[in-house]
């Protein structure tokens, strides 16, 4: 995902959602962070969709955004590139405090993405193996503190299971 597929995309959600507040969730929310990312040769090169969480989302406006800028949509096959539209629930994934750390995407009104920390977070209780492979890759580069992630951690309601889990995961991509 290029930072201009992002702006673009964000321009037309926000245009179909009547201007309503949007969150970048997944790793097109680093592009606010690491604008270099989405260029050629950088970890999101090869990204063609951005998770984007709106405001006061209901079932008829979700249908509306996956049809227009969705997957399989026209947008998509003249683009290259799409959203995918979570419901709320995916905020449980991310430590407390979260929404206070938000990073504003530049360019667009009323358009933020997550602080990379708390992205890590959500990457980590996911541990599907392309999400390990980008945490490596983001600790490796500096772009990522491992004890920051750690303290996000502890911020975030889990199971035992799951903290475990994602605390062995993190120490796997350290040691990648």
């Amino acid at each position: 995902m290029r930072l201009r597929s992002l702006i673009h995309l964000a321009r037309v959600a926000r245009a179909l959602t009547l201007q309503r507040r949007i969150i970048v969730f997944g790793s097109s929310s680093l592009l606010a962070s690491f604008r270099e990312l989405g260029e050629p040769g950088n970890l999101l090169e090869t990204t063609f969709d951005a998770d984007f969480l709106v405001d006061d989302i209901d079932d008829q406006l979700a249908a509306v955004l996956n049809e227009a800028i969705g997957e399989d949509s026209l947008f998509q096959s003249r683009e290259g590139y799409y959203i995918d539209v979570p419901r709320p629930a995916i905020t449980e994934l991310l430590p407390q405090a979260w929404e206070q750390r938000l990073i504003a995407l530049r360019e667009c009104e009323n358009v933020f993405c997550l602080e990379p920390h708390d992205l890590a977070v959500a990457k980590l209780r996911a541990g599907r193996p392309k999400d390990i492979v980008l945490l490596r890759d983001l600790l490796c580069a500096g772009r990522l503190k491992a004890e920051i992630v750690r303290e996000r951690l502890a911020l975030t309601r889990m199971s035992e299971a799951a903290i475990a889990a994602a605390h062995q995961t993190l120490c796997a991509a350290e040691q990648a």
